[in-house]
């Protein structure tokens, strides 16, 4: 399996809402708020880099609010 945390910058007043909805993902394993640039770091697992890519970022980057994403693999 693989993991990676993925940032999440969100618009204002929406990070409440997004970490919601995260939850709810298959694959998201934590979702925590921070502060600074991000606003959101999620812990993320999948059977491989690519299913992180294309399945679950594509999910994230879907959700009304989200702004930006960083995706940091874990080596």
């Amino acid at each position: 399996m693989i993991q990676a945390y993925i940032l999440i910058q969100a618009q204002t007043g929406k990070a409440q809402a997004i970490k919601k909805e995260l939850l709810t993902l298959p694959g998201c394993l934590r979702v925590d708020r921070v502060m600074g640039p991000f606003d959101l770091i999620v812990l993320v697992e999948a059977e491989s880099n690519r299913e992180v890519g294309e399945v679950i970022l594509k999910e994230i980057q879907a959700l009304p609010g989200v702004k930006r994403t960083l995706t940091c693999p874990i080596i």
